[in-house]
């Protein structure tokens, strides 16, 4: 492995907070790759949580159906209604039903992610939360949810999504360095 390499794996490793799961009251994915919500569907459907929040962004909506769930709780007819800069949902599966909820979008998407989900759990006897995402994402995202969540009494454990990924890829090490670059935005920048 050359240089650039290591580097690469080092700091995906360092990005990378992920935990083991353990059973909560809810889990929650956050928007991006399909393998994110593939695996939080696995986990719910292991019963990991009774509860299962999917975070779907801008087209996202478009491959939900690939996950094979019974209902999308109207997500296909609200993402219809809705111009695709504004088209951004929670779904939430319980095991009876299935809800949709537009949620704002804009810059520093993972804080206005982690802010929507605080909001909809305000009400809801949640305790014990797990925040899935890719391992280079973690970090970045726990930084946000811990800011976020932090007087809401809710326990929060970070899963990583597996993957398997090429540190001699050069797409790869620039994802990894984007993703570094956004961890001292959030770290420093974004409260």
């Amino acid at each position: 492995m050359n240089l650039r390499a290591r580097l690469a794996q080092s700091l995906y490793d360092f990005l990378d907070v992920g935990k083991s799961p353990r059973p909560a009251d809810c889990i929650f994915v956050l928007a991006g790759k399909q393998e994110r919500k593939s695996y939080g569907v696995k986990m719910w459907r292991f019963g990991y949580a009774p509860q299962l929040i999917l975070s779907v962004g801008r087209f996202e909506w478009r491959t939900f159906s690939e996950l094979g769930l019974d209902s999308d709780g109207g997500l296909a007819y609200k993402a219809a209604q809705t111009t695709p800069k504004k088209c951004h949902f929670l779904v939430r599966l319980d095991r009876q039903e299935v809800f949709c909820t537009l949620v704002q979008t804009g810059i520093f998407g993972t804080r206005l992610e982690a802010q929507a989900l605080a909001a909809y759990l305000r009400d809801m006897p949640v305790r014990s939360l797990l925040v899935l995402s890719s391992p280079m994402h973690l970090r970045r995202v726990a930084i946000v949810f811990h800011r976020t969540f932090r007087k809401s009494g809710i326990h929060l454990t970070f899963v990583a999504v597996p993957e398997n990924p090429s540190f001699a890829s050069s797409n790869t090490r620039a994802e990894i360095w984007s993703e570094f670059s956004k961890y001292f935005l959030y770290r420093f920048l974004v409260l």
